[in-house]
């Protein structure tokens, strides 16, 4: 649901701004909420007291800044050059990079994971299914 409301406002309602704009507009309304947060549970006083800590925020911004900026600005510009839709669809294929990097990193698959993943694919199949049979309106 939350996919289908971003990729819809943003196709109808931001129709004329760049993916890089739509992308800082939404970084910048949860960079204020987040510093709270942050503050309120004593984040800093622990990150400036313990070298591990610090290592760890590290990375956390490399993966934030390569892995949810750029996938953020590079969806916004899907929906930019394509539908809705289309730019959606993206979403059925996290779960198989989510595997390619888990055996990159040397996570197990077994059992429980790929049923798990079929009941995701076969969901996934009933509701585009429902979805062709659904007369638009």
């Amino acid at each position: 649901m939350g996919y289908a409301l971003n990729v819809n406002i943003i196709k109808h309602h931001l129709k004329g701004l760049p993916a890089l704009a739509i992308a800082t507009g939404n970084f910048v309304c949860l960079f204020v909420p987040s510093l709270v947060i942050l503050w309120w549970t004593d984040f800093f006083e622990q990150v400036g007291s313990s070298l591990p800590m610090q290592i760890s925020v590290g990375y956390i911004a490399i993966l934030a800044l390569f892995g949810t900026a750029l996938a953020s600005i590079l969806f916004n510009k899907l929906i930019e050059i394509s539908s809705p839709v289309f730019a959606s669809s993206v979403t059925y294929t996290m779960p198989l990079v989510a595997v390619i990097w888990g055996f990159a990193d040397g996570e197990r698959f077994g059992l429980i994971q790929g049923l798990s993943a079929v009941v995701v694919f076969v969901g996934v199949y009933l509701a585009n299914q429902r979805a062709k049979k659904t007369p638009e309106v």
